[in-house]
């Protein structure tokens, strides 16, 4: 009998759950689709049922929306008598507000504060209640006042700099996340975190400029406490000012106030924020420094590697740099290797090598040599593999060997059906085809590309099949300017720009109504820009914009021009006015999100 009871009990008991889930679940669906007035009464009886302060909250949203302001007022002038719970009022100000009486919302609104909390918890509670209502000058009055109470200025800091950065008073917010610092360093990541936030709705533009002022403030008087270095470089960061902010964390690592690996996290900042200069100096202070203890030792030999893969980034990034120079880093790569072993931190140094050797100095019989040397080493991952298998492939296509290169594409797509290398290794083997002459098979391949959830791979499809469709000839049967430009591309593959050049400027003699000039200007310009010639290919990009504006290669040229003038060129006037231009000409381009953030910027910038 006890157990047919204990079971029916069990029974009902899950019934219930089912139910209330049910009503709930009903509710939702019913204010989702804004039928509130049968959305209210669902709400109204889940409260009355459990007494969850959050349905009140939901029933009384569905009487604003529907302007039932009476029955609102009464139910929660209900839910204070039967709880007690004088924040409710503040709830209760917000209806009258709504409902257009804002006197008696202020005198409600006040309430709470004549029965003031006298623990750390309940101001909490009403801080928190008011900043719901987004009554942040009666948050900010809690939490000043609850320091009082509590006979304890260090209390409510994060809750006072949360209300100060919702009001965008951002002095005093700053204030409170620095004395927060001060008595507990470990909220530096915090700290730094909420003031990038900030930065998004900081309208003037001055937060960043009071962040450095009030670092260098509490620098000069607590000399000695490491955070405030760490803020320091943090400002440097956002400023772009690498240089500076590796200056200042090399200064810590020798005062010993940074952990070992500091000064490799900002060069890899550095590095990754184009300033290679910057950079390579702090992994040259990393090297310089030495490899003393095993903390020391992995971070000095990952400083040897990116260092030089830095270097190399920053001379292919340089104008006029020359093969010995090239030569000497191959050498260094060579000597690290060598010095690491089989060591996996020296992993990507192998493919870098083969690059240069095959891409920079024409030896791809060194080149080959290398990639070989990298697949042969044991335990390696599948992805690093990969990776060597395109390399070779590219090497082997630029050596003149496309049968080679054929089946090594087609060995990692077959090996990487799924994942970006294996949208890679299909563009790629579309390019090849390209490249040989078989346009119609490149063309097929491309269009499925296009479809790619690689992004890069889609757009670089998009944009090689949009260039065969335009200049292939029902009347050619040699295709003759087809197989110029694919000559010219492979010439470009190979980085013998010199020789691309000559190729495309022979096109560009022909007739001005040859539907291949654009192409052969837009490629020409990069090349330029590859070589930083930068003003030679500006003035392409705008004969590109002035006279092809709504072909293909119009809109990017645009983009790319405003793109030169704002990050390489630091005219911020020149870029707005082409960003300007391109945001109202061209708004279905794939650009348009980039050039519309980027103007924004620049013109918050410009009213500082």
């Amino acid at each position: 009998m006890k157990l047919i009871l204990t079971g029916l009990i069990l029974f009902l008991g899950l019934q219930s759950v089912w139910s209330q889930n049910s009503s709930v679940q009903l509710a939702w669906e019913y204010y989702n689709e804004r039928e509130y007035a049968k959305a209210a009464p669902l709400f109204l009886r889940m409260y009355e049922e459990n007494n969850v302060p959050t349905y009140l909250y939901n029933f009384v949203n569905c009487l604003l929306e529907v302007r039932d302001y009476d029955t609102a007022i009464k139910a929660v002038k209900k839910a204070i008598r039967q709880t007690g719970d004088i924040n409710l009022n503040i709830e209760l100000g917000n209806i009258y507000e709504v409902a257009g009486d804002n006197k008696k919302a202020e005198e409600v609104y006040q309430i709470p504060l004549k029965e003031f909390p006298q623990t750390a918890a309940g101001i909490l509670n009403l801080g928190h209640a008011y900043s719901s209502f987004a009554k942040y000058s009666y948050s900010s009055m809690v939490f000043e006042l609850g320091r009082k109470v509590l006979g304890n200025p260090e209390e409510f800091r994060l809750e006072l700099a949360n209300v100060y950065y919702a009001q965008r008073r951002f002095p005093q917010m700053l204030e409170e996340y620095y004395s927060l610092i001060l008595a507990d360093p470990k909220y530096v990541p915090t700290v730094q975190i909420m003031i990038q936030n900030a930065l998004s709705i900081d309208i003037d533009q001055n937060l960043l400029l009071l962040t450095r002022e009030k670092t260098y403030a509490y620098i000069q008087k607590w000399p000695g406490m490491p955070a405030f270095y760490e803020m320091l470089i943090w400002v440097y960061s956002q400023e772009k000012k690498f240089k500076e902010a590796v200056d200042e964390v090399i200064a810590m690592d020798r005062r010993n106030q940074a952990a070992p690996e500091r000064v490799l996290q900002m060069a890899r900042i550095s590095s990754e924020a184009g300033s290679m200069v910057a950079a390579l100096t702090a992994y040259q202070y990393i090297i310089d420094r030495g490899n003393t203890g095993p903390a020391r030792m992995v971070i000095y030999n990952l400083a040897r590697v990116e260092y030089l893969m830095t270097l190399s980034a920053k001379l292919k990034n340089s104008k006029g740099i020359k093969s010995d120079e090239w030569a000497a880093l191959t050498e260094s790569i060579r000597k690290t290797i060598a010095d690491l072993g089989k060591e996996s931190v020296s992993d990507p140094l192998y493919i870098e090598l083969a690059h240069i050797q095959a891409f920079r100095l024409g030896n791809y019989e060194e080149a080959l040599k290398t990639i070989e040397q990298a697949l042969a080493l044991p335990g390696k991952p599948p992805l690093y593999r990969t990776d060597c298998q395109l390399e070779k492939a590219d090497i082997l296509l630029s050596s003149g060997d496309p049968w080679e290169a054929s089946l090594t594409y087609s060995m990692v797509d077959m090996e990487n059906p799924d994942n970006p290398e294996g949208s890679a290794s299909r563009y790629r083997k579309a390019q090849l085809s390209w490249f040989t002459g078989n346009y119609k098979w490149a063309l097929a391949q491309l269009d499925i590309i296009k479809g790619s959830t690689s992004k890069p791979n889609a757009n670089d499809a998009l944009e090689l099949s949009i260039l065969i469709r335009e200049n292939i000839s029902e009347k050619d049967s040699t295709q003759s300017i087809l197989l110029k430009l694919a000559q010219a591309d492979y010439l470009i593959f190979r980085h013998n720009n010199d020789d691309a050049l000559l190729i495309l400027d022979s096109l560009n003699n022909g007739s001005p109504e040859d539907p291949a000039v654009d192409d052969c200007l837009y490629k020409k310009a990069n090349i330029l820009l590859d070589k930083n010639e930068t003003s030679q290919a500006i003035e392409i990009l705008n004969k590109i914009t002035d006279s092809f504006r709504y072909e293909y290669w119009g809109h990017k040229a645009l983009f790319e021009l405003a793109c030169l003038y704002q990050d390489k060129l630091e005219n911020p006037v020149k870029a707005i006015a082409l960003l300007e231009e391109f945001v109202r000409d061209f708004p279905s381009s794939f650009y348009f999100i980039d050039a519309r953030n980027r103007l924004n910027t620049l013109i918050a910038k410009s009213k500082k």
